[in-house]
């Protein structure tokens, strides 16, 4: 891929030369630059399309393979997901018409009513249920890409941040947090396997702001095969209740039980990715909060 597709060191105006070059009908008058995605470099054209460049070859290779598994997700959910109606000749990167909504931060769902709550939820439910049951064959991963839903995969990568995030959790917690990565492998060994978002995180999700409804869902880059757990993983930040009501629209039942139980235990791993990402200063969390939270967290889990 060009340097320029680099984080940090993106070239807009070249950006903007190959969206005009592949699309010379597509009619727009500003553009701007979203530069914060690991996977993509994000153009915005008059706030109406979205296209997207990914950074390595092995994020063009997974483009591929997200097109593929939104034509049909598409024709079988209600809930809108990006349809690239304009993808490069060489497929390297594509646009699409940009799916109106707000994220559903964590303020966000807490703003809304119980009943729109419990309405969100409902559907993200539904939502799932339907990517969850779609064929297998839709998320063929490129041979040798990082399986980033694998426990061993997470503990390795735990035991590399560990010394930075020694000061920011405090000895009390990080001897628990090395107990909980030690113990991760086993809490969530599962014989599940379906089409997963595999990102399914509150930046993805999309609110109506107008009738506190589910917009739509976006970034399918991750998507493959794996636990339908981990898809429910960060609807344990709108409260402990919200994943149980997800799973009543999802599908009832003693194994979906388990599913949350493993599910608690992606979200305290996320909890504590929060941390690095903020000592790291790639993101900015509420360190403080997410200690007190860790704590409890990591009582539930039995660490």
């Amino acid at each position: 891929m060009s340097s320029t597709i680099r984080q940090g060191q993106v070239d807009l105006a070249e950006l903007v030369a190959r969206i005009r070059q592949e699309f010379p009908d597509l009619c727009f008058a500003r553009a701007s630059l979203n530069d914060t995605g690991e996977d993509h470099a994000v153009v915005l054209l008059d706030d109406r399309w979205v296209f997207r460049f990914p950074r390595t070859t092995e994020a063009a290779a997974r483009g591929t393979s997200e097109r593929r598994l939104l034509a049909v997700l598409n024709a079988a959910s209600s809930v809108a997901t990006p349809q690239y109606n304009h993808v490069a000749r060489a497929g390297d990167f594509g646009g699409y018409r940009k799916i109106v909504g707000r994220e559903l931060t964590e303020a966000a769902f807490a703003a809304l009513s119980r009943v729109a709550q419990e309405r969100v939820l409902r559907e993200i439910g539904d939502f799932l249920r339907v990517l969850h049951s779609l064929p297998a064959k839709l998320v063929a991963r490129p041979a040798g890409g990082a399986n980033t839903e694998d426990a061993a995969w997470f503990a390795d990568r735990y035991a590399e941040r560990r010394k930075k995030l020694a000061e920011a959790l405090g000895a009390t917690l990080l001897r628990a947090a090395d107990r909980f990565y030690e113990a991760l492998p086993t809490a969530v060994a599962s014989g599940r396997v379906a089409v997963t978002h595999r990102d399914f995180t509150e930046d993805h999700i999309l609110l109506d702001p107008t009738e506190g409804r589910l917009a739509g869902v976006i970034d399918f880059t991750d998507a493959g095969l794996g636990d339908p757990a981990f898809d429910f993983t960060c609807l344990w930040a709108y409260g402990r209740w919200a994943p149980e009501h997800t799973a009543q629209s999802y599908g009832a039942g003693a194994e979906n039980s388990d599913m949350l139980s493993r599910s608690l235990w992606w979200f305290t791993r996320y909890r504590i990715d929060q941390v690095w990402w903020s000592v790291s200063g790639t993101r900015e969390y509420d360190v403080v909060a997410i200690r007190r939270e860790l704590e409890g967290l990591f009582d539930t889990t039995g660490i």
